[in-house]
């Protein structure tokens, strides 16, 4: 069996105080952190490894590195992991500890707040309270986090802070770190709800919390699917609703459309405006249901929604697992002859829904990677996707915030959280748009231009839908470049050319195609008149490319200047006038023009 650990290490860097960049997205994928430096290395640190800290005019972003996988607010693996914050930067307010006076103590495996006003007095108060949010909600050795400057009360100037392992006595940095705040604006380009050109399917997971039946709720969630315009939705706690009456719902909210609707023995549905094949309601908490997309992919497509057992504690993290081992078991069978289900190879498969992913990671890294942890039960280890790789974990960040979390509940202890997943197979699929929605982070124009309201996504559910857009990997109607041309019938997939110019008919586009190998395109040299077939088109020595991009003289003819002398003859042998020490072509400026021309005479005797 393989580790669940996430296996990333952190980059020590020397400790300072400096304002960081304006933007972290909260999407367990740290790429964004790698230009913030950390706050420097305790050598003798085996569990607290590293953290880094940043922020913007709303928000403090931390990562922290660890020695070995925690789930940060659950303690299905013990630990004593806390953050404290001096959130004013004065030592001598709140509760005071060595080089800081600590008003904020974020202790974890306590899931919860101390709060010290300036003179010391303490108040225990739940991470929702002062805008708390973290990522991943599972196990792992590093996270991020992002704090609510205006919930939790953090100035304009300095803070300090530090990370405390009480369990094995470790902090880290050694002593509290400082971070000048960084006051601008918060940046983040919004994630339009339509399709991208090109797209096939869109698909959409949710878990309505049972609120179907409810007229606010309901109406709430008619226009963020009349917004949204799926074609396949998983829906899960719908226990207390028919087939038929959500059925009426959609087709009501989406006004001329069609849909085929299936429920299982649970709590779980999928509902399609293509007719359905097949379900499987004997898979506990996880529906698989073939979709009969022939018409549109030439194959079925496998589409799953799944609703894995809720919530911390080491029985449920079992029988999370052994969910996902039993779909995987299926997922395997699918794809091999025999069993319960046959399908083509190269069929779509599309798994989602509400994963309850907290606790340990190992759910998740089953269902990505086939990696099967009872495998006397369910069988053997697989590779899920057909190009013998894992499935794709979408990332489907929020389309008006810069985090990933699907769940909230402001009046509850946990902070906000990504419950809820998409996985696809994109050995077969390309995911050309993903997002969670949240309208109350929208605008006024944009809630308008969609016709939504502000409160629209917490009064249909506590949960998020996630919005999958895919498409046939090399479909006729993927348009990689939007130029109009298909990629399947595209010369030049990566540049747009909607005329589709060939000028050699060998059925690589000119935007694409140096065919004499001189540093321009064919649609270059076509437009300015050299020839796309001969390197140097004027004769006189110098590439058509080196003449436009370097030197800056008249490809068409062998002297730009008109003054008797060639070009390149001009460039070997420059005039002694230059005021530029270095200046080998005599255009006032030492340049890699310059530098070419010296490598070029290299070697040569004189």
């Amino acid at each position: 069996m393989k580790v669940f650990g996430t296996g990333w290490m952190g980059v020590a860097l020397a400790c300072m105080a400096i304002p960081g960049v304006a933007q972290i997205t909260l999407d367990n994928d740290f790429v964004d952190w790698v230009s913030i430096p950390t706050a420097g290395t305790v050598s003798t640190n085996t569990h607290v490894l590293g953290g880094a800290a940043t922020s913007n005019a709303d928000w403090v972003f931390w990562k922290v590195t660890l020695g070995e996988d925690l789930a940060l607010d659950e303690t299905i693996i013990p630990h004593g992991l806390q953050l404290w914050v001096d959130t004013d930067g004065n030592p001598n307010t709140g509760w005071i500890q060595e080089n800081m006076g600590v008003e904020l103590v974020l202790d974890f495996p306590q899931n919860e707040v101390i709060r010290y006003n300036a003179g010391g007095v303490s108040t225990t108060l739940s991470f929702n309270n002062i805008g708390l949010h973290g990522a991943p909600t599972y196990s792992g050795d590093m996270f991020e986090l992002a704090l609510d400057r205006g919930m939790s009360g953090v100035g304009s100037n300095t803070l300090t802070w530090q990370w405390v392992d009480t369990d094995h006595d470790e902090v880290y940095p050694p002593t509290p770190a400082a971070l000048t705040l960084n006051n601008a604006a918060a940046e983040y380009d919004v994630v339009p709800l339509e399709r991208v050109a090109g797209t096939q399917l869109r698909a959409v997971w949710w878990n309505v919390n049972r609120r179907m039946d409810q007229n606010s709720a309901a109406a709430s969630m008619g226009r963020m699917v009349a917004a949204l315009q799926p074609d396949v939705i998983g829906f899960s706690e719908v226990d207390d609703v028919s087939a038929s009456y959500v059925k009426g719902l959609l087709e009501s909210w989406l006004p001329g459309t069609t849909w085929n609707v299936v429920k299982d023995d649970y709590d779980l549905m999928v509902a399609s405006t293509w007719p359905l094949g097949e379900s499987f309601s004997d898979i506990y908490r996880s529906f698989p249901v073939v979709i009969e997309t022939q018409d549109l992919f030439g194959v079925p497509t496998l589409f799953t929604s799944s609703h894995l057992k809720c919530c911390g504690g080491t029985t449920n993290e079992q029988k999370r697992q052994s969910e996902a081992d039993e779909y995987m078991a299926f997922h395997r069978d699918a794809m091999t002859a025999g069993g319960a289900l046959d399908v083509p190879e190269g069929t779509p498969i599309l798994f989602g829904g509400d994963l309850n992913m907290v606790g340990l990671e190992a759910p998740i890294y089953t269902l990505a990677s086939g990696d099967i942890f009872d495998e006397d039960e369910y069988g053997p280890d697989f590779a899920p996707d057909w190009d013998g790789t894992g499935m794709l974990q979408v990332a489907a960040v929020q389309a008006d915030r810069a985090m990933d979390y699907t769940w909230r509940n402001d009046n509850g202890s946990y902070m906000p959280g990504k419950l809820d997943y998409a996985l696809v197979s994109d050995g077969v699929l390309e995911v050309t748009r993903s997002f969670g929605l949240q309208t109350s982070d929208m605008t006024g124009v944009r809630l308008g231009d969609y016709g939504l309201y502000a409160n629209d996504t917490w009064n249909a559910s506590d949960h998020l839908p996630v919005v999958v857009d895919v498409a046939l990997i090399g479909s006729q109607v993927m348009d990689t470049d939007l130029d109009g041309v298909p990629d399947a019938f595209d010369n030049c997939v990566d540049f747009p050319n909607p005329v589709q110019a060939d000028f050699n008919g060998n059925g690589v586009g000119d935007w694409c195609e140096d065919s004499d190998q001189d540093g321009l395109w064919d649609a270059d040299e076509l437009f300015f008149g050299t020839d796309p077939l001969v390197q140097d088109t004027d004769g006189d020595g110098l590439t058509d490319g080196a003449e436009m991009d370097l030197f800056n003289t008249d490809p068409l003819s062998d002297d730009s200047d008109g003054d008797g002398v060639s070009d390149a003859l001009e460039l070997l042998f420059p005039p002694d006038t230059s005021a530029c020490p270095g200046d080998l072509n005599g255009d006032s400026a030492v340049t890699v023009a310059d530098l070419l021309l010296l490598l070029g005479q290299i070697g040569f005797a004189c």
